[in-house]
């Protein structure tokens, strides 16, 4: 039997209510909606960790993070060896691999675990600083991108591959004409005007689904859609002015955990589905689809079969603040473990009923008492089970909070070590 190709398309900080494909009002994503149309659409995908390196090892590990242990951006904590990562278990069954992603190096620290286990880990240019501008560009993710799929498939095997497209982060500048596709107007003096603001937020989408386009483009002409499983995700997604935050992502509010999650499989199956699903499915399905066991015992389910279970989702965040909440049907518990900076005091608790209130603005948590004490026990009991008896990295790592100013000491180490690691023993090439 043939086995799968694999490709991961990760998408930083994208919103799902912002893909056209999901109801969005303005026209973001015509490429991305092609390829929803011949895919299997998840309506209701969450990130259980956010931001950026929880979601993305709980992506590539399908360990919850109260179970890999890192649940902050930028914290100190390194991903244990005892946990593997889903490429390196595809390499040791035959496959080759590979990346396009700068998150190992942020800022002078290094993040190693994200390389394991590729034999090709391609950085594709400049510093991840967004907050000074200095995003990687689409472009260069869908050229270097190209430029490694063309050598895996130099080696005639089975490949895994993870891109990771920066766009739409904030700062919202997209190159042009994008910032012009939703703003045809002069840019107001004050570039937070929110209808601006959102303006250009998805000009950074259509930005960067363009350069999406190009890539599924590359994969047509070489007819690998008929032996791959695409998956297009994102991390979390964005606060808009919601909930007192402009341009971040803080706050365990479905504007941030909920992410758009569109699974191509081979055969074309297409459907929309309503059933609760989670980043640690995607780790679970590939290697379902694979074919392969997991070498330790992950925490997702099956995204090939409609799931009509409702199934709960721990949601937590630990870089601009401390919580835990639990997201299923209906209901959404946040609980706040120490007090924000923000001014939420320690032990707070918000509860909202999602149907009647899907902007998350009414609390009822001092209303609602016996339904808040139901969705706080059930909480305790399912992290208790993530944890497998270790102890809470939640309490155990600081909020990371980090403001960042300089990035000599990051672009120095780029220059020294390379924007292409390549980790592999001499390997023959299947010719």
């Amino acid at each position: 039997m043939e086995k799968y190709n694999f490709i991961i398309i990760g998408i930083d900080t994208l919103r799902a209510d912002h893909l056209s494909c999901y109801g969005y009002v303005r026209k973001t994503s015509p490429n991305i909606d092609k390829i929803a149309e011949e895919s299997i659409v998840f309506k209701w995908a969450f990130a259980n960790g956010i931001p950026t390196h929880p979601a993305w090892t709980t992506i590539l590990t399908g360990v919850h993070p109260l179970g890999h242990g890192i649940v902050t951006h930028m914290g100190s904590a390194q991903l244990s060896e005892d946990i593997p990562m889903v490429q390196e278990v595809l390499r040791k069954e035959g496959y080759v691999t590979g990346a396009v992603d700068n998150m190992f190096l942020k800022y002078g620290d290094f993040y190693k675990w994200f390389t394991r286990g590729f034999h090709i880990y391609s950085h594709p240019g400049g510093i991840p600083a967004p907050e000074a501008g200095l995003k990687v560009q689409a472009d260069d993710v869908t050229e270097y991108s190209i430029k490694v799929l063309k050598e895996l498939l130099d080696r005639r095997k089975p490949f895994f591959m993870f891109i990771h497209y920066w766009d739409p982060h904030s700062p919202y500048r997209p190159p042009k004409p994008y910032n012009k596709v939703f703003w045809q107007k002069e840019p107001p003096e004050d570039e937070k005007l929110l209808d601006y603001a959102i303006s250009q937020y998805d000009g950074e989408i259509r930005y960067v689904d363009d350069k999406i386009g190009e890539l599924i483009d590359f994969l047509r002409e070489k007819d690998l859609l008929e032996s791959t499983v695409l998956f297009i995700t994102s991390d979390h997604g964005e606060n808009l002015q919601e909930h007192g935050d402009y341009m971040g992502h803080k706050g365990l509010y479905d504007n941030v955990t909920r992410v758009p999650l569109i699974m191509r499989l081979p055969n074309g199956e297409k459907d929309v589905r309503e059933d609760l699903v989670q980043h640690v499915d995607i780790a679970y399905t590939i290697y379902e689809l694979a074919g392969v066991k997991p070498p330790i015992k992950i925490d997702g389910k099956s995204l090939v079969d409609a799931c009509d279970e409702e199934r709960p989702v721990v949601l937590l965040e630990n870089t601009q603040q401390k919580a835990i909440g639990l997201r299923i049907r209906d209901w959404k518990l946040i609980v706040y473990l120490e007090k924000t900076p923000d001014g939420i005091p320690k032990d707070y608790m918000q509860l909202f009923k999602l149907k009647k209130d899907p902007g998350e603005r009414t609390n009822l948590a001092y209303h609602e008492v016996e339904k808040t004490k139901e969705l706080k026990e059930k909480l305790d009991n399912i992290s208790k089970a993530l944890l497998r008896g270790e102890k809470n990295p939640l309490l155990e790592q600081a909020p990371t909070m980090r403001k960042i100013k300089f990035y000599s000491q990051a672009k120095s180490l780029i220059e020294l070590y390379g924007l292409i690691i390549r980790q592999e023993e001499e390997e023959k090439r299947v010719k």
